[in-house]
């Protein structure tokens, strides 16, 4: 049943509205660049007090509808808003459902933009195949820590896997990470802190590493081996919801197929771990 509920959810996505909210998040991303370049953002990650720019979009390339989700994501922009005399351009690269966009700022006689095109696929078949596939091996292997790892690997390898326009190189793994929904996130939240949580967070991790080693070397067949376990499942689960925020999980989610499929898939998941838990119970697992 749940099986079922996860392909009925794929089948019904409206996948246009899928690209669209993917493509607006993209926007919405390049146009920060575009404000720090304009030295409009200092470099903590907030914005001057100054008032807003106002911007008239100009599409250059892709389908009618990324004009509507540019204005959008200008509207939702702390420094921009729609207006004039000044341009925004929002060049669109596409090839078979993967999309470059750099938007190039012209200002009083001189043009500002990132020196890369941001790159998104929006692929929702890919967020569930991945989470399929990690529940179907964790229910029959009896491994949920396996199963993660499984989902996380697949979802990045499937994406990396899908059509690229050959005239453009494609940007390192590293790079795609940190220009991501989730890296761009993340680096986001770091600049704006302080440097004394920096320095706290830092100690917290190398101090949970010294007890996971001490940990080890007193009990090598317990603690070591299941905080290793846990950690290598955190690993796969980071993995997988880094990549399905790249694929449109959000905006997938926005409609019913989304919830649709996803719950099927923690249908999927909730029958694996109920298997493992019963198995440990029976003592068949170490």
């Amino acid at each position: 049943m749940a099986l079922l509920m996860a392909l009925v959810g794929l089948l019904w996505t409206d996948w246009d509205a899928v690209d669209r909210g993917v493509l607006r998040s993209v926007i919405a991303r390049d146009l920060e660049r575009v404000d720090a370049l304009a030295g409009l953002k200092v470099e903590s990650g907030s914005y001057e007090g100054q008032p807003s720019l106002p911007v008239m979009v100009v599409q250059e390339g892709g389908p009618s509808w990324i004009r509507e989700e540019a204005e959008a994501a200008v509207r939702a922009d702390d420094v921009l808003t729609l207006g004039e005399p000044h341009l925004l351009r929002v060049e669109v690269i596409e090839h078979a459902r993967t999309y470059g966009v750099r938007c190039q700022l012209w200002r009083q006689g001189w043009s500002l933009r990132a020196p890369e095109p941001l790159w998104a696929g929006p692929a929702p078949w890919v967020v569930l195949l991945s989470a399929l596939a990690g529940a179907g091996w964790a229910g029959l292997r009896r491994r949920v820590t396996g199963g993660l790892l499984l989902a996380g690997t697949l979802a990045q390898l499937l994406l990396l896997a899908l059509p690229w326009p050959l005239p453009f190189v494609r940007p390192s793994l590293v790079q795609t990470w940190r220009e991501g929904p989730l890296g761009h996130g993340v680096v986001t939240l770091a600049r704006g802190l302080p440097d004394a949580s920096m320095a706290l967070g830092a100690g917290i991790i190398t101090l949970c590493t010294v007890l996971m080693i001490f940990d080890h070397r007193r009990s090598p067949q317990q603690g070591g081996g299941v905080v290793a376990v846990g950690v290598l499942g955190v690993l796969g689960v980071l993995a997988w919801v880094e990549a399905s925020l790249r694929a449109g999980l959000w905006p997938w989610l926005h409609q019913a197929a989304g919830w649709l499929a996803i719950s099927g898939a923690l249908g999927l998941w909730a029958w694996a771990v109920r298997g493992r838990v019963r198995r440990r119970a029976e003592g068949l697992d170490a």
